[in-house]
């Protein structure tokens, strides 16, 4: 068995590490607690036995350190001391964890003895490793009595030793020695005062947080300490108030050497003669500045949680909603494609169809900008112009940012194609036309630039997660008020705001980063306070454009040959316009309201079902495993799902975007024939 001595005390140590190895113990020492805890973490032992009065780190820290550490608890803990002996002495130890208290000297046998019975305790398992963990404070309070109440006695029987220094000065010097010992290993700092609350001595952690050495508090006012002069009457107020107790704790403001005010907690103690006479005080004090920068934190946090958890609710809510608009935009293009086709380009209603046609197609955008608002919108990823983008925005930003800012755009003469969801680099520039707006409340100016630019060199060297290549660059600048650094370095943190409490969500600008982000880009913000703002945008430019289609574009004659397709869709108008549609173009139609009238339907249909065009999330079943009963019946079926909810709500039942053919709604006419067709000739 292998034991950690942990003494200061040459002689002690040797000592007690031959008895150890006399009786067959393998041992090994230390000289106080923080050379301990490095053999303990590099070393294993199964029992520690360890003085209390020691420099660095006396036994009572150490033993709960132990004691908090998960892969030390275990180990059994005995205090062997001639320091701290009374009974409320041993009542700490074995608080905070100890598990014997044995006070020196000791027989040799009775100790041994003692070891035996710790250990085999121990490994019956009788005893816990550690006793129920008391709080912090609790902990703290009763550690500083003890040592303050040794304070106390040590100050006492300094001033009678004072007195017959000739005959004790040998041992007021040892005495003195172990005092300044633990007076200095005591992490809060120590002022004691006289009765005229001059400050008389100090401990070594009173001068590292106040800056002032011993001599230059020596015989001063406490009032040297305090903020200002308010705060220094508070303690005098508090002293008359506390005369009866023993000791009180109260929270001030305290200032250092250089001037730098900080908030502290300070416990008072009364020093009194044997007479009962007052004799001076202790004080002990703790900078709280952590401790108020972490209730800080948690309040922002707790802050922050309140407004993910809306922001979670709003989306959830976008997401329902989306699902009943889509289906009626759904209804409402498709009418309108039909209604066309019917009528053809030179009727004199054509044209109200087609802007008819065309709001539905701008409302379907609206619902996605929602869905990006929430970040759960399907993406659409396609090959654009940012010239395009920014040109067909433009109208809209201007009506944003009010007729007091002026707009500008100065984009590039050549096509500036990427890939990219069209919803989200709008939702991009909105953002940072919302944010230009906001800097400039007494008007100016918002430039929108695009250019491409070769990125290489000492841009890329300096510029950490950006590879060298081509870029559609998109600059958008403004004359506002700007931002120092410290703004600058946190402006794409979620919840980060300049803003006032009810004018912002914080969410805007982190929200662009993570759109840039996720589409292989960087932004950049550039300012100086009162000079404005420029954020600078790089997507990658690829070859390839997919022009959209800007007007109403007449629908295919897509012939079905004799393909069936079981139509599964909660919404009346919806299914049977559908259905309308599949029929005119040559499919059968097989309509079914609910999951389970679907299954039934195919249950009994003698023929082939060639494909099942499915509404993802329905009462009672969803989609997916509508899917998996019907093909009981109908192997030969392929599945096509429809939905108007949310990305999230999509995967949540059951199916995964990448490895599913699926149709976002609202969608055409041209659409839903396409992608029908698309899927039946797929293998």
């Amino acid at each position: 068995m292998k034991i950690l001595i942990v003494d200061d005390n040459l002689e002690n140590r040797y000592l007690l590490e031959s008895l150890l190895k006399g009786n067959g113990y393998e041992a090994q020492t230390a000289v106080n607690g923080a050379e301990a805890l490095d053999l303990l973490t590099n070393s294993n032992f199964d029992l520690i036995i360890s003085d209390i009065l020691m420099p660095v780190m006396d036994g009572f820290e150490l033993c709960r350190k132990v004691r908090a550490d998960e892969k030390l608890r275990h180990i059994p803990f005995i205090i062997y001391t001639a320091t701290y002996t009374g009974p409320l002495d041993e009542a700490f130890a074995l608080k905070i964890g100890a598990d014997r208290f044995i006070i020196k000297p000791c027989e040799p046998d009775i100790f041994i003895e003692a070891i035996h019975d710790v250990m085999s305790t121990d490994k019956r398992g009788n005893i816990t490793a550690i006793n129920e963990e008391p709080q912090e404070e609790e902990i703290l309070k009763l550690y500083n009595e003890r040592l303050v109440r040794k304070l106390e006695q040590k100050m006492l029987e300094l001033e009678k030793e004072v007195q017959a220094r000739s005959e004790t000065e040998k041992t007021l010097k040892q005495s003195e020695n172990r005092y300044r010992s633990l007076y200095n290993s005591i992490r809060d700092a120590i002022i004691i005062a006289d009765t005229e609350i001059r400050m008389i001595d100090c401990n070594r952690a009173f001068i590292d947080l106040f800056g002032y050495t011993f001599e230059e508090i020596s015989g001063k006012n406490s009032l040297l300490i305090y903020e200002n002069e308010n705060e220094f009457r508070r303690l005098g107020n508090a002293l008359r108030e506390h005369t009866g107790d023993s000791s009180f704790l109260y929270a001030v403001n305290l200032k250092k050497k250089d001037g730098t005010v900080f908030p502290g907690e300070v416990g008072i103690f009364y020093l009194r003669t044997d007479e009962g006479e007052l004799a001076g005080f202790i004080g002990l004090i703790r900078d709280v500045t952590e401790k108020k920068q972490a209730d800080t934190i948690q309040r922002n946090l707790e802050a922050q949680l309140y407004q993910a958890q809306k922001m979670e609710s709003i989306g959830r809510l976008a997401g329902g909603i989306a699902h009943d608009f889509n289906n009626l935009l759904s209804v409402i293009l498709m009418y309108g494609n039909i209604a066309m086709e019917s009528l053809g380009k030179d009727h004199p209603q054509y044209e109200k169809l087609n802007q008819i046609y065309q709001a539905g197609i701008r409302a379907g955008n609206l619902t996605r900008q929602l869905l990006a608002f929430s970040r759960n919108q399907v993406l659409e990823i396609k090959t654009i112009d940012v010239n395009a983008v920014v040109t067909g925005f433009e109208k809209l930003i201007r009506h944003m940012i009010g007729e007091d800012i002026q707009m500008r755009l100065i984009l590039d003469s050549a096509p500036l194609t990427v890939k990219a969801d069209i919803t989200q680099l709008e939702q991009v520039l909105m953002n940072l036309a919302v944010n230009a707006r906001d800097a400039m409340p007494d008007g100016g100016t918002l430039t929108i630039e695009t250019m491409g630019i070769e990125l290489n060199g000492a841009f890329i060297e300096k510029t950490p997660n950006i590879k060298a290549g081509n870029y559609a660059m998109i600059l958008v600048s403004d004359t506002g008020c700007g931002m120092d650094i410290e703004t600058q370095e946190q402006i794409f943190e979620p919840f980060y705001t300049t803003k006032e409490a009810d004018k912002g969500t914080g969410l805007g600008l982190a929200t662009s980063y993570g759109i840039i982000k996720q589409h292989g880009g960087n932004i950049f913000v550039s300012s100086e306070p009162g000079k404005g703002t420029a954020f600078t945008i790089y997507l990658p430019l690829c070859v390839e454009l997919n022009e959209p289609p800007k007007n109403y574009r007449k629908v295919q004659n897509l012939r079905s040959g004799s393909k069936t397709i079981l139509v599964v869709e909660d919404d009346p108008s919806l299914r049977n316009l559908i259905s309308k549609i599949l029929m005119e173009h040559g499919f059968t139609a097989i309509l079914s309201e609910t999951a389970s009238d679907a299954i039934e339907k195919a249950k009994g249909y003698q023929h082939s079902i060639h494909l099942v065009l499915s509404d993802v999330v329905m009462p009672g079943m969803k989609g997916p495993e509508v899917f998996n009963r019907i093909l009981e019946h109908h192997p030969e079926a392929k599945a096509l799902y429809m939905s108007g909810y949310t990305d999230n709500i999509i995967i949540s039942n059951g199916l995964r975007k990448d490895d599913i053919q699926f149709i976002q709604k609202p969608f055409t006419v041209n659409a839903l024939l396409e992608k029908c067709s698309q899927v039946l000739r797929d293998k």
